[in-house]
């Protein structure tokens, strides 16, 4: 078995409520319900861009829209002759 090496740790400072908060979401430690909440946090984000872009695309006029998907469609073909 290989011994699991630790990362770097930091201490950082909290409110007492802030602590408590962290406690009561139940993970095993504090960083592990830091880790989850970041995470939860970041995938958020990322689809809130991806819905953001989604609107964007389609406040375009039709041309402009055809536009990217001609753009897309010649990306596409580039590496559809790759192998």
């Amino acid at each position: 078995m290989v011994p699991k090496t630790k990362s770097p740790s930091t201490t950082i400072k909290l409110s007492v409520e802030t602590r408590d908060r962290i406690r009561d979401l139940g993970g095993d430690t504090y960083e592990d319900t830091i880790v989850e909440a970041l995470d939860m946090y970041e995938e958020a984000e990322f689809w809130a861009q991806a819905d953001r872009a989604l609107a964007w695309r389609a406040s375009l006029p039709e041309a402009e829209r055809q536009v990217l998907l001609d753009r897309e469609a010649e990306l596409d073909a580039v590496f559809d002759g790759l192998e």
